[in-house]
């Protein structure tokens, strides 16, 4: 059987997608509360490595991957993993960032993954398509341009779904292989519309197999996305807000489809932060599992707080370890106590030391079993494009999680049996 790399968290979008208007709008109804709400927190973008010149260099770098069409981002990923660039950051500081790290060969060499003493025959990624739509009347916006009406989750759908195909046209022997996931705010949408959504593109099978290439059948999407910052209330105490949610649930639940919910306070957002961080925070989800036991859940991000509630900027950054966030300690009992819950390492993993707080966390524990909970329900994930903010690129990112304290075993489980078992896939790691 195939064995296969995966990337459970990316993304692929450039600047058509993001709804730039409801962040901008979520900042301009409230700035100071923008300012205090931990975006430009130290820990989070404006690292030191950041700051001047190289903030520059960053946002140059990572902007030039968002002007690429989406197919044209995947083939970068496989270039780069097969060592097509050079890394500049180095020679554009005296002192480069401590995770700016590299391997001494390409990951991607003679058709194949090498990744310590690990062989992998596909790099999986699984892009993950956010709903950016918008509902708003032109009395509620405070732009003059901007319209009533704006559904950018199908557009955004159709770009990734082309983007795959092109990329499996000009690279018919690639490595990448695709599982995407496609986004709903149900809070912006009628219920016809999410019901039809679903039928129309979510996939109730699971072959590892993408289908007949040519095939214009747009039911290719494995899993859902939310993303509370949004505006997604994960049980809203509405009644015909939690219906939305619940048919997705019992959608996701009933076929054993997967769903990934962003879990940081920080990126972006269409309501205030202190909405934002309430539908975020993992305890949200406490009903939602109670009720649908079976859904399996992965919490993206490992639920960091940059800038934790009652807690100032400053005690953030001074308080460095990553598994004394309250999130990251409710993630953990929701382990616990629920047999489907996973979380993954994307963006997290830019900071070497979250590898090391979490491994050593999970090897001091006097709980064994939970331990094993833990190393079984942990997914690697990038967050790449976002990530760029604090890495210099795919590579780097992939060199770090690489140089972490935990086994090759481990990492086995991480890369490839962990996302497996969350996906359903009828094939097996070897």
């Amino acid at each position: 059987m195939a064995h296969y790399f995966f990337d459970s968290h990316m993304h692929a979008m450039n600047l058509n997608h993001p709804n730039f208007i409801s962040f901008v709008e979520s900042v301009t109804d409230n700035l100071a509360e923008f300012v205090t709400s931990g975006a430009l927190s130290p820990g989070y973008l404006l690292t030191p490595a950041n700051r001047g010149q190289q903030g520059l260099i960053t946002l140059l770098n990572m902007f030039s991957v968002f002007e690429r069409p989406i197919g044209e981002i995947f083939a970068l990923i496989e270039e780069d993993l097969s060592g097509a660039f050079s890394h500049h950051q180095a020679a554009a500081k005296s002192k480069p960032p401590e995770n700016l790290m590299y391997p001494d060969n390409p990951y991607i060499r003679k058709g194949r993954l090498h990744f310590r003493s690990m062989v992998y025959d596909a790099f999986a990624l699984i892009p993950l398509v956010m709903d950016f739509s918008r509902d708003s009347s032109d009395e509620e916006s405070i732009s003059y341009y901007t319209s009533e009406q704006q559904e950018k989750l199908l557009s955004y759908a159709k770009d990734t779904l082309d983007g795959i195909a092109w990329y499996q046209s000009v690279r018919p022997k690639g490595m990448l292989e695709f599982f995407p996931f496609i986004g709903i705010n149900p809070e912006v949408h009628e219920m016809q519309f999410i019901v039809d959504l679903l039928d129309t593109y979510v996939r109730k099978d699971f072959s590892p197999k993408w289908k007949a290439r040519g095939v214009k059948d747009p039911r290719r999407f494995r899993g859902v996305k939310f993303y509370p910052p949004l505006g997604t209330n994960p049980w809203p105490s509405d009644p015909a807000k939690r219906e939305k949610v619940q048919y997705i649930y019992n959608f996701c639940e009933s076929n054993a489809i997967p769903l990934i919910t962003h879990c940081d306070d920080q990126g972006f957002r269409g309501v205030t932060s202190k909405i934002a961080q309430q539908y975020t925070n993992p305890a949200a989800w406490n009903p939602v599992l109670e009720h649908f036991p079976q859904l399996k859940v992965d919490f993206a991000h490992y639920g960091r707080q940059y800038n934790p509630i009652g807690k100032s900027p400053i005690k953030a950054l001074l308080d460095k370890s990553w598994t004394n966030d309250p999130w990251f300690t409710e993630i953990i009992d929701l382990m616990a106590r629920f047999d489907h819950v996973y979380a993954d390492f994307s963006f997290s993993g830019t900071d070497p030391n979250f590898y090391s707080d979490l491994h050593t966390f999970i090897h001091e524990l006097e709980d064994d079993e939970l331990a094993r909970k833990i190393l079984e329900r942990s997914m690697f994930g990038t967050d790449f494009t976002v990530n760029l903010a604090k890495v210099e690129s795919y590579t780097n990112y992939l060199r770090i999680f690489e140089q972490s304290p935990f086994s090759d075993e481990e990492i086995e489980g991480f890369v490839s049996a962990n996302p497996i078992r969350f996906l359903g896939l009828e094939i097996a790691s070897s």
